[in-house]
């Protein structure tokens, strides 16, 4: 489990099946792709300054630019545009960076597996810093629309982190943070202990859910949006018998 997988689930378990499980192709959109190049040039560039041998701005630059996620964006134009997008949003990120002093960078991309609620949950952290009060903070950053301080708030994605942290390294998880690219803006919150215990019951739910075979299709607004919504019973049209509406005298 994820929480990606946790919320697919909440969201449709039928479409939860249909990725998971059955594991059908789905398409790989742009937009991951370009945000699977930004995060890889993040990394790298946190990596270096860890290292003490922090890359330049041209450097970063250019490795975006060769980035086989940006260059694998087959239609010209959109990867014309994702390569002024991403440009711009790596500039003012690292201008925003380099102005403040640098955090002191425990983790990057870093992957944990561990028991939530007796379900195993799997995932990544982009960052990990340690704070001035030796907490630490934990850093996802947003490539795609800006979320905002309630997104922050009610991520089940961030308390799992939380979790983990703890979990898997003892760390005494402070801040988290959603860093949106999208302008530079990151936005900061924290979990209590019940805030902790709601996110836990979402695991033990979803998992519950899944082991007991639970997979009815759940149609929303997202239906709209689904890569599956050719297969799903739910959206089925019935055709009309005919033959019962035939009166018998023509039949």
């Amino acid at each position: 489990m994820s929480a990606s997988a946790v919320e697919t689930y909440e969201t449709c378990p039928l479409q939860f099946k249909f990725e998971r499980e059955w594991k059908l192709a789905r398409q790989v959109h742009a937009a991951m792709q370009y945000g699977a190049a930004m995060h890889r040039v993040l990394r790298t560039y946190y990596d270096s300054v860890r290292l003490g041998r922090t890359k330049t701005d041209d450097e970063l630059m250019q490795l975006f630019c060769d980035d086989p996620g940006v260059s694998g964006i087959q239609d010209d134009y959109q990867r014309h545009l994702y390569l002024e997008q991403g440009i711009e949003q790596l500039k003012d990120f690292l201008a925003g960076t380099r102005a403040v002093p640098a955090p002191e960078v425990l983790h990057t991309e870093e992957w944990f597996d561990v028991q939530i609620a007796g379900t195993k949950v799997a995932g990544r952290i982009d960052r990990m810093d340690r704070t001035a009060d030796g907490s630490v903070a934990i850093v996802d950053y947003k490539t795609g629309k800006a979320r905002s301080q309630e997104d922050a708030d009610e991520s089940l994605q961030l308390s799992i982190y939380a979790m983990a942290a703890h979990e898997k390294w003892g760390y005494r998880v402070g801040a988290l943070v959603f860093h949106n690219l999208e302008g530079n803006v990151p936005v900061f919150s924290k979990r209590t202990e019940f805030q902790l215990a709601q996110a836990r019951e979402r695991v033990l739910a979803a998992a519950r859910g899944i082991a007991e075979g639970h997979f009815d299709p759940k149609p929303d607004f997202h239906c709209n949006f689904c890569a599956f919504r050719g297969l799903c019973p739910a959206r089925e049209k019935r055709v009309p018998n005919v033959a019962k509406r035939i009166p018998n005298s023509l039949a």
